[in-house]
């Protein structure tokens, strides 16, 4: 369980996932539709309870919008430099509402994709 239940499962994906040294799962992912259509972004997660508690929101690379702080809504509301897992990733807080016992790495990826698409 954890990080390694939530790496084994983005791996089995096809996605190029690595542990960073703080503990997090990052990947390689292509934005698929919205404003940063084809772009290729780090994303880094926290799965330390990981599948009973889904990874908190995701740390993303390069910075793809402003930091704003606490409160508004999304996509501007919410974005965060907490220079975690290294100063270049910028922290979304972006809570997946709904998590059930079961949910997967593919849950989580079509949460990431939903979150990524507007323009």
């Amino acid at each position: 369980m954890g990080n390694q239940e939530l790496m084994s499962q983005l791996q089995n994906k096809g996605l190029e996932t690595w542990m960073h040294t703080n503990n997090f799962v990052c990947f390689k992912f292509i934005v698929p539709l919205g404003r940063f259509k084809g772009q290729e972004i780090e994303v880094a997660l926290q799965g330390n309870q990981f599948p009973m508690i889904p990874p908190s929101g995701p740390h993303i690379k390069p910075h793809l919008l402003p930091i704003t702080g606490g409160g508004g809504t999304h996509p501007f509301g919410g974005i965060h430099d907490r220079k975690v897992p290294t100063p270049e990733y910028q922290y979304w807080s972006r809570p997946f509402r709904g998590w059930t016992s079961g949910m997967t790495a593919d849950d989580y990826l079509a949460f990431l994709r939903t979150l990524l698409d507007f323009e």
